[in-house]
């Protein structure tokens, strides 16, 4: 038995919800293309006035995507500010209380509140594989806060799952709002990652993949990447692999064969040239290094089509 109430508190609002049907719901929940990770209800609130959702007890995870304005979270006991880019992810089967303030606060005694525009995107969603997308997410977050800032791509996805409702409810259609919906938990579980990072350490990855960029023709040890970040070996190295989970040796390394790849299908360069052009005098060590990360030889690589195995 769930019990979930979305409550305006105040009318004349610009409201979306879509509540997936019961009959859809069965099907989504055993279609091998949906069954992973899919919505079971979903809307969008911009308005001036306060808007308010409550959660009961539900079996689904429930997102909330603050665009703009903020509000008040009571979750865990604990009541919190949510502001324009924070997200709120709620497990299932837990209480809580989200609402809007139709004002921005009291800045000053010489100023009254100002109204604002409170907008958010919200979705319930459930499958096999929800509680694995709901834990990627929940990783980086403090008892199911965190900000993610606003993101373009983000706001298009709940933008076009919202869509659904003027589409209709096809099983095309609904098959492609599912993996829209796995893409944006996806994209935030990224943002999450990267924010926390970026919060907690002052290695620019993007400065260290430069330089090895630059440096394919050659080789990086770990020393020199290492001090290039003004950082120990062990720091540098627990830092850049909790960012890209590959250490930065093997990053390298895949830089180089990426490079490779591009060479072999982009020139008619000998394997020889194109193992020295990104660092490997030894063509034949270029080679076996090439087929274990590749699973083919250069040679193979490059005359097969599409580089597809055969």
């Amino acid at each position: 038995m769930s019990e979930y109430v979305q409550e305006k508190v105040v009318s004349q609002s610009d409201d979306i919800r879509l509540i997936i049907p019961v009959f859809l719901l069965k099907k989504l929940k055993i279609h091998p293309l949906t069954q992973g990770l899919y919505p079971v209800s979903l809307g969008k609130s911009s308005q001036k006035n306060q808007y308010q959702i409550k959660q009961l007890k539900t079996p689904q995870h429930c997102l909330i995507y603050c665009h703009s304005g903020h509000a008040v979270l009571h979750y865990k006991n604990r009541h919190r500010e949510v502001k324009q880019g924070d997200l709120v992810l709620i497990s299932p089967n837990e209480y809580y209380d989200f609402q809007t303030s139709a004002y921005s606060g009291r800045h000053s005694d010489n100023y009254s509140d100002t109204q604002v525009t409170n907008a958010i995107y919200w979705v319930n969603f459930e499958g096999t594989l929800a509680d694995n997308f709901a834990e990627r997410l929940r990783m980086k977050m403090d008892d199911g806060l965190a900000h993610v800032g606003i993101i373009a791509s983000v706001l298009a996805d709940f933008d076009g799952l919202l869509a659904l409702g003027s589409r209709g409810y096809t099983a095309t259609n609904v098959i492609h709002a599912v993996h829209v919906l796995q893409q944006a938990l996806s994209n935030l579980a990224l943002q999450l990652r990267l924010s926390a990072f970026n919060n907690s350490s002052n290695l620019d990855i993007e400065a260290i993949e430069s330089l090895m960029r630059n440096h394919l023709h050659q080789d990086l040890s770990l020393e020199t990447l290492a001090n290039y970040s003004q950082l120990s070996k062990f720091h540098f190295s627990k830092k850049f692999k909790e960012l890209t989970d590959t250490s930065p040796i093997q990053h390298f390394i895949n830089m180089k064969i990426q490079r490779a790849c591009a060479q072999l299908d982009n020139s008619d360069e000998s394997i020889k040239q194109i193992a020295q052009s990104v660092g490997y005098n030894d063509p034949y060590y270029f080679s076996r290094l090439f087929k274990k990360m590749i699973g083919m030889s250069p040679k193979q690589y490059r005359g097969s089509r599409h580089g597809v195995r055969d």
